[in-house]
């Protein structure tokens, strides 16, 4: 054989070692071990039992507190000034493909209540923001650390998840890919203005009632995964607060996607949960929130396109709450039970190569945010149930916990985005579907629905003294 032959021989064999060695690295075949069989499983399920097992419980008078504050950034030309909001650039922060905010269409806010009993609080912190960025939530929660009445998991953390709010708050490439270059000025800026916003709602609390209910709204949402033949959480539940005083506020959980202004928008908007709390603001509530609920596989339907569809939808859903608002019976005497458990992951199994491979951990976690602790939150007022999650819970499965809490006697709220990311959880028949909500979104294979699922009704067992 010639030489110059067995050198080339030589190195295409080097070359085709070097390329299994980088599949190898980079690629992984998906996990399907179930989950009850794992380690992260029997981990967390025993914390989960340890602390509802020693939950804080107490029964007593009410009391309540709420306040609001800007988190619009200001757009300037020439120096920043981070202390006042204004920036060179902020990007909207819900499209790959989004925009530099030129302007605000409506201003964006943070808002929060904060609710007590015997001393015991929680308090309830939502903004018109895609997520809670776990950034912010980290730095938020290390500035209560040495107040001895309130900790991180005692905030329940949320978002209205507007895609035309501010972005540059995630680092990494998947954050950056979605909403800019991240910025360590403006997310602390934003880590400000909450932990304002938490200290205004506590310095708030005076003597207070509470109620709670829902009413279906079918003609506002629908499910984006398999469209009519998909089964619909279009449950709007409402916790309405009124303070001694007169003053009152509102709260929102909605399951469909605020996505009815698309990735060609140029302005801060609240899209049609902004519409929705300034709706029942002009209606006699003086503080509207919203939050995000089981927004994992459901989106948005109304009437016309961009600001006049989050007109209609933001409306519509107000006067849908206005119907319940007016029948809710109002109580100051509680029961009260709060608890909140880190929970423990799979293996990353980030972006879809095909039906049985993934991008290895390896290099998942070089393009996914790095997760800090994760927190699966709840708590009890009488007869509602509220479970804050950190992801995206699919309709589907949200239907399936709020009715059987109902069929206890229980109403319940289920919010996502509260304080760190998980991406999407659908259900497993779902996995294999030519999607964005799995192939791009499920992050942690096919069983994590399923497993997060158990931890949630493990949750709502444990606060209800009852089995579900």
């Amino acid at each position: 054989m010639k030489k110059w032959l067995k050198v080339l021989l030589k190195v295409l064999g080097v070359i085709g070692i070097i390329i299994v060695a980088i599949l190898i690295y980079s690629i992984s075949f998906i996990d399907t071990t179930p989950y009850f069989e794992t380690e992260y499983y029997s981990k967390t399920i025993k914390k989960l039992n340890d602390e509802i097992s020693n939950r804080i419980e107490t029964e007593g008078n009410f009391n309540a507190g709420f306040s609001k504050i800007s988190i619009t950034p200001k757009i300037v030309k020439g120096s920043e000034n981070p202390l006042k909001g204004e920036f060179n650039a902020i990007k909207l922060a819900g499209f790959g493909d989004a925009k530099l905010a030129t302007g605000v269409h409506d201003t964006i806010y943070a808002k929060a209540i904060a609710l007590e009993v015997n001393g015991e609080k929680v308090v309830l912190v939502s903004a018109d923001i895609l997520i809670m960025p776990p950034v912010v939530a980290d730095m938020v929660g290390e500035n209560f650390e040495n107040d001895p009445k309130l900790n991180r998991q005692q905030i329940f953390f949320g978002a209205t998840h507007t895609h035309t709010s501010s972005g540059n708050c995630v680092p990494g490439f998947v954050g950056k890919q979605f909403g800019g270059e991240y910025q360590p000025e403006f997310v602390k800026w934003l880590a400000g203005r909450f932990t304002k916003l938490i200290q205004d709602a506590i310095a708030d609390l005076k003597p207070a009632s509470f109620a709670t209910d829902y009413i279906h709204v079918p003609n506002l949402v629908k499910n984006r995964i398999i469209g009519k033949t998909g089964r619909l959480n279009d449950k709007l539940t409402l916790l309405s607060v009124k303070q001694e005083n007169g003053r009152n506020a509102v709260v929102g959980i909605f399951a469909a996607h605020a996505t009815s202004l698309g990735s060609d928008t140029d302005q801060f908007s609240g899209d049609y949960p902004g519409y929705f709390q300034r709706a029942l603001e002009s209606k006699g509530v003086d503080m509207a929130m919203f939050y995000a609920g089981t927004v994992g596989s459901h989106t948005n339907k109304g009437k016309g396109a961009k600001y006049d569809k989050s007109k209609y939808i933001g409306e519509a859903l107000a006067d849908s709450a206005i119907v319940v608002l007016h029948k809710m019976k109002y109580t100051s005497k509680v029961n009260f039970s709060r608890t909140s458990s880190e929970i423990e992951t799979p293996d990353l199994q980030f972006l879809y190569i095909s039906d049985n491979l993934r991008l290895s951990p390896a290099v998942g976690n070089k393009l996914v945010p790095k997760t800090g602790r994760l927190y699966l939150q709840g708590f009890r007022l009488n007869k509602f149930i509220w479970i804050s999650m950190p992801y995206e819970l699919s309709g589907e499965y949200g239907i399936d916990l709020k009715n059987a809490l109902e069929l206890k006697g229980f109403n319940s709220a289920m919010t996502s985005f509260n304080g760190q990311y998980l991406g999407y959880i659908v259900p497993a028949k779902y996995y294999y579907y030519d999607t964005y909500e799995a192939r791009l979104m499920g992050w942690y294979g096919p069983s994590m629905g399923d497993y997060l699922m158990e931890l949630n009704f493990t949750l709502a067992n444990g606060l209800t003294g009852t089995k579900l």
